[in-house]
């Protein structure tokens, strides 16, 4: 009986990385790669010998030998791509945003239970070890009820023609904050500035509030002078930093904190605090895309629980749309009501 193959749509700056990560855990024979640019497809059969490559993507949605496909192209055509993957019998990994809105984003995770097939958004830092570290700590309460949250993701560039700063890097943030708060946010507001196109903010500045009565920020921008990958978790009982740009000790845990007196008369000189040792535990250096890929193959043969599903995906595409008509308001707060049958940790 012939193996069941995945296929890879698009071969552009992501698709070589899933296409790499793909021949490595099943073989080049299991393999296909579908990209219309004929010099992109010459340009990669040739590092690639093996794997079969097309230019047409109904050549996959026809083939029954293909259970699954992944996409890699611009976020305008991840819904129509995922929807006929869908619409065809596959199981789809998208990569993120989901769509280009949280209408069609919603069709496709009901889509997807409807026909009972694995839909997947490519969130990979919820793969990394290094989040998935902190998750751990969370879990395990060692850093008691979650205060608040700061992540910073800043570069010089690349601007993009097709999206604003907040569509292609937020993402990220977003989903490792809902990820490790284990809760979407209720309400948010959003300054943004686009300084070489007004139209397409290359900066911004986001803040949101959650049920739990947690607050998170998110700042990202094109225009800063050097590259910034860092989370700051504040707890009741112990503070993290994350730092993914750090190839050593990328996160460390404060044992510090502010012990509040139970009086009726407080005063600033009441407070106590706590500075204790800080840790940096030895976290794997595994690649999260391979983790994520593993993840997605496992619960197409139905040995897992999707961690990344259309559901998920949908609520950062909701945070995304809120944060547009937050900062087109001028920073306007904009509610943001939850969509998810399912809590971010299920």
């Amino acid at each position: 009986m012939t193996e069941s193959r995945v296929a890879v749509v698009g071969l552009g700056y992501w698709g070589p990385k899933l296409l790499r990560n793909l021949v490595t855990m099943l073989g080049p024979s299991r393999v296909v790669a579908v990209e219309a640019h004929e010099e992109r497809r010459r340009e990669h059969a040739a590092g690639f010998p093996g794997v079969q490559f097309e230019e047409c993507y109904g050549t996959v949605l026809d083939d029954p030998t293909v259970a699954a496909i992944v996409v890699a192209t611009p976020v305008e055509t991840h819904g129509l791509l995922a929807r006929q993957a869908l619409e065809a019998g596959k199981h789809v990994l998208v990569e993120k945003p989901v769509a280009g809105s949280s209408d069609e984003a919603r069709e496709l995770a009901e889509l997807a239970d409807a026909k009972g097939l694995v839909l997947m958004v490519g969130h990979t830092f919820l793969f990394s070890p290094r989040v998935e570290a902190i998750r751990t700590l969370i879990d395990a309460g060692e850093m008691g009820r979650l205060q608040y949250v700061t992540s910073s993701r800043l570069n010089l560039g690349i601007h993009r023609p097709d999206a604003n700063v907040i569509w292609d890097l937020a993402p990220h943030d977003f989903s490792i904050v809902f990820h490790l708060l284990g809760e979407f946010p209720v309400s948010l507001h959003c300054m943004a500035q686009g300084v070489v196109n007004p139209e397409l903010p290359d900066v911004a500045f986001i803040n949101m509030t959650f049920p739990s009565g947690a607050v998170a920020s998110v700042s990202v921008s094109w225009l800063a002078p050097r590259k910034v990958r860092n989370t700051t978790l504040v707890g009741e009982r112990s503070m993290v930093i994350y730092d993914d740009t750090q190839a050593d000790e990328p996160v460390k845990i404060y044992d510090k904190g502010v012990i509040v007196p139970d009086s009726a008369s407080f005063g600033e000189n009441q407070l106590t605090y706590r500075t204790g040792s800080t840790v940096a535990p030895n976290i794997a250096a595994t690649e999260p895309l391979m983790l994520e890929l593993r993840h997605f193959l496992d619960c197409t043969e139905g040995g897992c629980t999707l961690r990344s599903d259309g559901w998920f995906g949908l609520e950062v595409v909701r945070a995304l749309e809120a944060s547009d008509r937050s900062w087109r308001g001028g920073g306007v707060p904009v509610a943001v009501d939850a969509a998810s049958p399912t809590p971010a940790r299920a």
